[in-house]
């Protein structure tokens, strides 16, 4: 499956067109062999089988293994088609890099499609309300808050299981700011950059639930992701400075263990200080 694909796919989901979904992947499964473990065919098909109500879904909502660069409970949905803030971040979207993979894929399409009914709704916070007791969690790895109605929905959510420590990123700047309730005290946002309404980025500043920015410079293509190279961090170092950043903290790349009392995006005790990573 090619990125257009993916996308037309995409948008399907998060307009909640559950028949042109099973269209697509119908068309994507074609006459490829579905009983292949681990290829296109077989997750379509298996995806295929869950929105016709013919067997459960194959993924879970939250993924709890997370992986080596974040150790954390993590939801996350298709980048760009439930991105409206998306702007230049789109040419360096790390998220579309797993679509190499069916099976983050599908799991983020799933979700999309999910977040985009009331009634998928009710299956995610049915999953949330069964997250373990007292861990962190990353809202949105992958894709961000579609409209108004799922920044309420997530707040909402939050708000109940207080006793999670949730952080994520942003560039739906437009929804967060149209949000009139309570913010819940157990949320951080990181202000990421590379967004269409930077001028608004004053004012999301200024909401509790502001952390800080979190900003992609750009460095060297040959350096991208060598985090723990001295000349990686000094070039990052360099273009923050050019960008007038001249105290940041270098994200190291490793979400669990950049600061030995926990992750830097995670803690309130950060709050102004911003974060730079070199365009990977």
């Amino acid at each position: 499956m090619d990125k257009e694909q993916g996308l037309e796919l995409g948008y399907a989901a998060a307009s909640a067109d559950v028949a042109q979904v099973t269209a697509l992947l119908s068309a994507l499964i074609g006459d490829d062999d579905i009983t292949r473990r681990g290829t296109w065919a077989y997750f379509a098909n298996k995806t295929l089988a869950y929105l016709n109500n013919q067997a459960p879904s194959p993924f879970s909502i939250w993924n709890l293994k997370g992986n080596i660069k974040l150790p954390f409970a993590a939801f996350s949905a298709l980048p760009q088609v439930t991105c409206p803030g998306a702007g230049p971040c789109l040419d360096f979207c790390y998220s579309f890099k797993s679509w190499r993979y069916p099976a983050p894929y599908f799991r983020q399409l799933v979700n999309t499609l999910l977040m985009a009914t009331a009634h998928g709704r009710d299956v995610i916070s049915s999953a949330t309300s069964k997250l373990p007791q007292d861990i962190e969690i990353r809202l949105y790895v992958d894709g961000d808050f579609a409209d108004v109605s799922q920044v309420n929905f997530w707040i909402d959510e939050i708000r109940k299981r207080s006793d999670l420590s949730v952080y994520g990123y942003s560039k739906s700047w437009r929804e967060l700011l149209a949000y009139n309730g309570a913010w819940p005290s157990n949320y951080l946002l990181n202000l990421s950059n590379g967004g269409n309404a930077e001028h608004l980025r004053g004012a999301v500043a200024t909401l509790p639930i502001a952390r800080g920015d979190f900003l992609t410079v750009d460095i060297d293509s040959k350096l991208a992701g060598k985090y723990d190279d001295k000349a990686y961090k000094s070039a990052v170092r360099a273009a923050a400075k050019s960008a007038g950043i001249d105290k940041a903290f270098v994200c190291p790349g490793k979400c669990g263990a950049c600061t030995k009392t926990g992750h830097f995006c995670g803690r309130s005790d950060t709050s102004g200080v911003a974060v730079v990573i070199g365009v990977h």
